[in-house]
């Protein structure tokens, strides 16, 4: 359902992402960990189309999405969970549903389809609060309107990145059971996360992110089996240099040691 291919990405010249390739099949869970800067955000980014590529292919369904503006790459079936949530804090719980149901936004022929009373159903906590503004939420209410207005998009694959970044251990882990449950019903699902337990237990395949390449991507029961390899790989003293950047076809090599850090993870 979601593959990437060699992508690389960057800001200002600079590359974060080194030829990255995932592929993720429909209804599965692909967590990608990694320490801050390593480029989890930046993937996410891209695949939103908040970023545009340098190169590789992004696909969704087998159809090519790589360099769409963010609102093509969203009807393309990609739904997004941002980092810090985004809630609109002077909009109510109801305003946020009403605008996230647009009309065009149908679901795919065949499917059940994402609805406002659905979606309530799925996270009946936010049909108590529909007349609350964003601001009155408490974290986890707030990141569960986020996961409702992904949805309401009618994803055929979901981003989530970092969903449980500053919530409580009970909130995290309703979180964690709600994504689980979302890959059962044939949802696809990109998950970023720091916190390795939470990854681990709900992923089908976990892949590690250092200095933006892909160095480890294995089945998550190998890394439930062995969890001392990925947590040595995620160990500060592990650390190594950042590799020298390879010369990309039609751009000159580099004539000195990379002195441009990414701006943002």
């Amino acid at each position: 359902m979601l593959r990437i291919d060699r992508l690389c990405a960057g800001y200002a010249g600079g590359t974060v992402l080194h030829e990255v390739s995932l592929d993720v099949p429909p209804g599965a869970v692909q967590a990608v960990v990694g320490r801050n800067g390593a480029g989890k955000s930046t993937l996410v980014s891209c695949v939103a189309g908040l970023v545009r590529p340098q190169g590789g292919r992004i696909e969704v369904g087998g159809e090519p999405v790589a360099g769409r503006q963010p609102h093509r790459i969203a009807r393309a079936g990609v739904g997004l969970v941002p980092q810090g949530r985004r809630i609109f804090s002077r909009l109510t719980v109801a305003e946020h549903l009403t605008l996230a149901a647009a009309p065009w936004r149908a679901a795919t022929p065949g499917g059940e389809g994402w609805t406002v009373s659905r979606v309530l159903d799925l996270l009946p906590r936010l049909g108590a609060r529909l007349r609350h503004r964003g601001d009155q939420l408490s974290g986890g209410e707030q990141q569960m309107l986020a996961i409702a207005r992904a949805l309401l998009g009618q994803p055929r694959v979901l981003l989530l990145d970092e969903p449980c970044e500053g919530l409580a251990p009970e909130l995290a882990v309703r979180v964690r059971d709600l994504v689980g449950s979302l890959a059962r019903g044939g949802l696809t699902v990109l998950l970023v996360e720091q916190q390795i337990r939470h990854a681990v237990q709900v992923a089908d395949r976990v892949a590690v992110l250092e200095y933006g390449r892909v160095v480890y991507d294995r089945p998550a029961e190998e890394a439930r089996a062995d969890p001392g390899a990925l947590a040595a790989l995620l160990s500060v003293a592990t650390v190594a240099e950042p590799p020298a950047p390879r010369p990309r076809p039609g751009l000159p090599a580099a004539s000195g040691p990379r002195t441009d850090r990414p701006r943002q993870e």
